[in-house]
């Protein structure tokens, strides 16, 4: 029953899958292939029949005309196989200008035909119909032939050789009935024989198909994995870095303060306390940083929008930090095309963004240079922009660079430490307030990043909500994100 189920029920239909076409060229390449096979073989086969037919049958000619019927059957077929391959050889040599689908299927008809010729020839000679047999087997066994293609071959050469069999042999009925019945079976076993192979052809297709897909997926997979892992491993031995530099100078000033209370009693400590606190803050950052990639990764980042003035906020925090930044010997301006500009932000994350991207720009910028922060409409987008006149970063690092631990190769900066952490958490502050941020920059000439924001409201709070200017809880913040530049 389940025979009977895999060759009559179960469907084939691969005209719609995606695979079709190169299904259908890999099997007429197979049948062209074997069917080159088979008319080298018939080719051979026939010269030896051709010289049976001079050196045993010629005699019997005389009484048994169908040996002269036989012996031009053979040079027939021989010619026949010479014209085909001549067909062929001329339709490659022009680039397939007919579908080799149908020079095939020329050969498989030709073939057939020819075979059931010589099996009512036969019929005269020994009473067998052994060639229409062997040919209807061998074809189903070798050739992958479609359902509708098995059908219309199988049930043509039987109704043909049926027919002729009536017409030959209609005086002897127990011979005719014997072969009808023999040639039917056969024929159908022939069909069932090539249903099943063009089905198992056509399954270890696909599943080849589809191992050959998922071995790419998990080689695909397997490479992340191998970059993750590379990542973990670049994590652990940065985060390792930064946590130790800040240790070690808070663990070095404190034994000079140490050896040096204990010669003198009046001895200043406050440079050492100056190092000990920035690098105190250095620690807070990098914490800071890493606790917050983790709860941006999470979803689990606390956010409170409200509808403020864009403008006032990052004019604030310029002028915050811009006494810090002058006296790194550079000049920061804020300038803008907008007086007010209300729409939903987090004030808190805003200023984190913003002093992390001066922070960077201070970093990256020799003495002498500037620092242009500025703020425009562009459709429905608030554009902030913070341009510098540092370094630049290369052009095979601006698709990383939001990347984490991604940072410019800093051997131009020695007054400076990082790990790129912050441009990644910039990114995805940014991308919170449903944002984007993209990088414009030429190296020697400075880097300009521009974050656009929509120019939308939360109903939630007062459109005019004014911010409570926390001076104190700002100068810490701003020492925090500064606390990697040193003096």
């Amino acid at each position: 029953m389940n025979l009977i189920r895999y060759i009559f029920g179960e469907k084939v239909n691969y005209n719609k899958n995606e695979y079709k076409e190169e299904f259908e060229n890999l099997r007429i390449s197979i049948n062209m292939q074997r069917a080159i096979n088979i008319a080298i073989i018939l080719a051979l086969l026939n010269i030896v029949l051709i010289i049976i037919d001079l050196l045993i049958y010629k005699p019997m000619r005389i009484y048994t005309p169908q040996y002269l019927y036989l012996y031009y059957s053979h040079l027939i077929a021989f010619h026949l196989i010479l014209a085909w391959f001549a067909f062929l050889l001329i339709n490659r040599y022009y680039k397939k200008v007919i579908n080799e689908k149908i020079i095939c299927y020329i050969f498989v008809y030709m073939i057939m035909y020819w075979c059931i010729f010589m099996s009512l020839n036969a019929i005269y000679i020994n009473g067998q119909t052994s060639a229409y047999l062997i040919c209807a087997l061998v074809i189903s066994a070798r050739l992958y032939s479609t359902i509708n293609e098995g059908v219309f071959l199988y049930l043509t050469s039987i109704a043909l050789f049926i027919s002729g069999l009536i017409i030959f042999i209609s005086k002897n009925p127990s011979l005719l009935y014997g072969s009808i019945v023999n040639a039917t079976v056969v024929t159908i076993f022939a069909y069932i024989l090539s249903t099943v192979n063009f089905k198992n052809f056509y399954k270890d297709f696909i599943n080849n198909k589809e191992i050959i897909k998922k071995r790419s997926e998990l080689e695909e997979i397997n490479k992340k994995l191998i970059e993750h892992e590379k990542l973990r491993g670049d994590f652990f031995a940065n985060i390792s870095h930064e946590l130790r530099t800040p240790i070690n100078v808070i663990y070095s000033a404190e034994q000079v303060m140490e050896l040096n209370l204990k010669k003198s009693q009046g001895y200043d400590m406050s440079k050492y306390l100056k190092m000990v606190k920035q690098n105190s803050f250095r620690l807070i950052r990098i914490i800071s940083n890493l606790i917050d990639i983790t709860k941006i990764d999470a979803l689990s980042f606390d956010v409170k929008f409200r509808n403020l003035n864009i403008v006032k906020i990052v004019e604030d925090i310029t002028i915050s930090v811009a006494e810090f930044i002058e006296n790194k010997g550079l000049t920061v301006i804020f300038d803008t095309s907008i007086e007010e500009k209300v729409i939903a932000c987090d004030p808190d994350l805003i200023e984190r963004i913003m002093l992390n991207l001066l922070s960077n720009s201070v970093k990256f910028t020799k003495r002498g240079g500037s620092i242009l922060v500025s703020i425009y409409l562009e459709e429905d987008k608030v554009c902030i922009s913070v341009k510098d006149s540092g370094i630049g970063i290369p052009d095979n690092m601006k698709e990383i660079i939001f990347d984490r631990f991604i940072q410019v190769d800093k051997s131009t900066t020695k007054n400076c430490e990082g790990r790129g952490i912050g441009l990644s958490l910039v990114k995805s502050l940014v991308e919170i307030h449903k944002g984007t941020i993209s990088l414009n920059s030429v190296i020697s000439k400075g880097s300009e990043f521009i974050i656009y924001l929509p120019d939308e409201l939360c109903f939630k709070e007062d459109v005019h909500e004014n911010i409570i200017n926390l001076e104190d809880s700002r100068i810490e913040k701003i020492n925090i994100e500064f606390s990697d530049i040193y003096n």
